[in-house]
């Protein structure tokens, strides 16, 4: 059975789960064609019944004329059993209590973010939002995120488009440290941090790669891997679970222009999309936002034996190559 240890030299879990184990076909790139796609209409009754869906008020549950459903993920290794530490010597673990959804975001095995009509994003976009929203409100999650892997390269099970969220007990190390330092920054300047390095980036430029009137997407200063892109709120705001929805169509925005400029200036990478928001009901402080990291190079043995991450690409190069490839936005104050 599945369980979670923590690093007895640090604050991170690692997830133990032998039922996964690693097959052949992990080691090359043998993508599963977009038409033989499981999660296409049709097959419906091949897969677990739906917990929420986009249809008409005219269709039925697990009916084939959905156009974005939420499922709950074949063999994860997460269920909602009770999170109970217990001790072994030194050693600290628990059973791998959790849930995971797959969003299927499209009927089309073959869409994409990036060409996805914007009304279909912004339904997305707000079913991604109403999920997270009604998994961290449970009492036995610590943390929520939604990720989108896509491409092989980047772990991505299928190539139809979707996203996975996950809510677990035990909180996510990255979105802690981020915690941590927005919260030093607010009781030194009594400021948020991620407010102050937006608005510092809209008025030097040299790292924003597109923008409009409610987000900004900029390459961060200490990018941990080339083209690394972030997408934030302009204006202060903790939690992307309570992002109205009228601000989710300027979300959609940014997030394809940004993507289209990954097609044009890095001909459609694999990369991974990971949503941060806030760990916990009194982090004020914090500021979520959405990260993109492409994936162009591998963790080396420096990287793994000094604990940095290196990157080839300084994020000025990659904000300015980033702009010059895309035509179809200007950067805006």
């Amino acid at each position: 059975m599945s369980s979670f240890r923590k690093d007895p030299f640090g604050e991170a879990w690692v997830l133990m789960s032998p039922d996964r184990g690693l097959q052949p076909s992990d080691f090359g790139s043998t993508d599963t064609p977009a038409a033989d796609s499981p999660l296409v209409p049709g097959r419906e009754g091949e897969l677990p019944g739906e917990i929420q869906a986009l249809r008409s008020s005219h269709s039925r549950s697990n009916a084939s004329d959905w156009r974005a459903r939420v499922l709950p993920v074949v063999g994860s290794p997460f269920g909602a059993r009770p999170f109970v530490i217990s001790s072994e010597g030194t050693y600290v673990s628990g059973p791998a209590s959790g849930y995971q959804e797959l969003i299927v975001e499209h009927p089309d095995p073959a869409m994409t973010l990036e060409a996805m009509p914007r009304e279909h994003l912004v339904d997305v976009l707000r079913l991604y939002r109403d999920r997270l929203a009604f998994l961290a409100e449970r009492p036995d999650v610590a943390h929520v995120q939604l990720t989108r892997n896509v491409g092989r390269a980047a772990g991505a099970q299928y190539d139809h488009p979707h996203a996975l969220v996950l809510a677990l007990p035990v909180p996510n190390r990255w979105v802690e440290e981020e915690a941590a330092a927005a919260r030093a920054h607010h009781d030194l300047h009594g400021r948020c941090l991620f407010c102050d390095v937006v608005a510092y980036e809209v008025e030097r430029r040299e790292r924003m790669v597109t923008g409009n009137d409610h987000f900004v997407a900029i390459a961060p200063w200490a990018s941990k891997t080339p083209f690394e892109t972030w997408i934030v709120p302009r204006e202060h705001a903790s939690a992307f679970t309570a992002t109205p929805s009228n601000r989710l169509d300027a979300l959609a925005e940014v997030l394809q222009n940004v993507l289209r400029t990954f097609g044009a200036a890095l001909d459609r990478p694999p990369y991974n999309l990971i949503l941060h928001t806030r760990p916990r009901a009194d982090d004020a402080s914090y500021h979520w936002h959405v990260e993109v990291l492409p994936r162009l190079t591998r963790q080396a043995g420096f990287d793994w034996g000094s604990g940095y991450f290196v990157n080839p690409t300084p994020p000025e190069d990659a904000a300015r190559m980033l702009r010059q490839a895309s035509s179809l936005f200007e950067v805006e104050a």
